[in-house]
């Protein structure tokens, strides 16, 4: 099983801000779910460690977090799980305290921010296994630990999107190491990648 220590982002969505939501200065998002990215990524509900966001469960604006601007830090939230989603309330900071908290807010009850992104540290990760009817060409990751989650606005930030690209590359790699090799006398099947010869093993079952 692979194991890292990078630090990486996925795209979440607004979800609900209902009219005690809005009184309460809160907004509901979706910031996981066991659905296939575009990253042709899948993060398992049960293997979400929330123990080190619990003990600062910050809401921050385009992950601005080492920004010498505590104004970027915009609330804090609680966070629940339910139907294979994992969902958090973010409470806004008060107008007087945070301006910028106070027009994040508006923005997104007015529909103009909608997208958030969460900041996690994979930890184990592998391919999909077909038995258990997962794909075996989507990288599934098997336990992660919640850093943070940020309202953003939706593609802003290209270098991040090129950072995280990179970053599951390398992911993929090591994660395929642990695939074994069909052994052959093909010099075509020997050449193939760890990967690939999964893949083919599995459309010759």
């Amino acid at each position: 099983m692979a194991t890292d220590t990078k630090f990486l982002t996925r795209q979440a969505t607004v979800r609900a801000t209902t009219k005690e939501m809005v009184k309460n200065r809160q907004a509901e998002f979706v910031i996981s779910s066991e659905a296939v990215d575009s990253f042709d990524t899948v993060f398992k509900i049960d293997g979400w460690d929330l123990a080190s966001y619990e003990r600062n469960p910050i809401v921050v604006y385009q992950h601005r977090l080492l920004s010498d601007d505590p104004d970027n830090i915009i609330g804090t939230s609680t966070i629940r799980f339910e139907n294979k989603e994992m969902i958090a309330v973010v409470t806004f900071e008060d107008a007087k305290t945070n301006p910028k908290a106070e027009k994040i807010m508006q923005k997104v009850y007015n529909n103009t921010l909608r997208m958030a992104s969460v900041g996690f540290k994979p930890l184990e990760y592998r391919y999909g296994i077909e038995a258990n009817g997962e794909d075996p060409k989507v990288l599934y990751f098997t336990k992660t630990e919640l850093r943070e989650w940020s309202i953003v606005a939706s593609g802003s930030n290209p270098d991040a999107l090129k950072r995280n690209q990179e970053t599951l590359e390398n992911i993929r790699q090591e994660a395929a190491k642990d695939i074994p090799v069909i052994p052959s006398e093909d010099p075509k099947i020997k050449k193939r990648s760890a990967f690939e010869a999964q893949i083919l093993i599995n459309k010759n079952k």
